[in-house]
């Protein structure tokens, strides 16, 4: 059988609205360098992505069709070689309760997002600097 070629280690998204992963992707792209960015509209699609190559960072949106943000941080946190891939939820939801129930299922961070491409700049950034540390 021939040997798969290597693959770069993967930002992934998961995002169901378009226009959101459209511009979250390319801005992303531009702020990085050596990660691909990979975008997904489903928790299926993101848990096969996951077992595929390095992952250096998951950011998922809370609500989305099938599977949610927490079955997603429930699947990950059944498999110690995933447990330190660092998980962003992000979500419109500034609830403080929602918040740290994300925090209490395994996310790394949880981020409201943002109204204004300045204010996605700086969201950005910051999911990034888990990447780097």
């Amino acid at each position: 059988m021939p040997e798969q070629p290597a693959r770069n280690p993967a930002i992934i998204l998961v995002e169901d609205e378009p226009d959101i992963l459209i511009i979250l992707h390319r801005l992303m792209r531009d702020l990085t360098g050596g990660y691909d960015i990979v975008t997904v509209n489903g928790g299926a699609e993101a848990l096969a992505q996951i077992a595929l190559r390095p992952v250096p960072l998951v950011i998922t949106d809370y609500n989305m069709p099938g599977m949610n943000a927490a079955e997603i941080l429930r699947e990950l946190m059944n498999y110690p070689r995933y447990a330190d891939i660092p998980r962003i939820i992000w979500s419109t939801s500034a609830s403080e309760t929602f918040k740290k129930k994300c925090l209490e299922l395994g996310a790394t961070s949880y981020q409201v997002k943002p109204a204004t491409i300045h204010g996605l700049t700086e969201v950005a950034t910051y999911m990034l600097s888990f990447c780097r540390s």
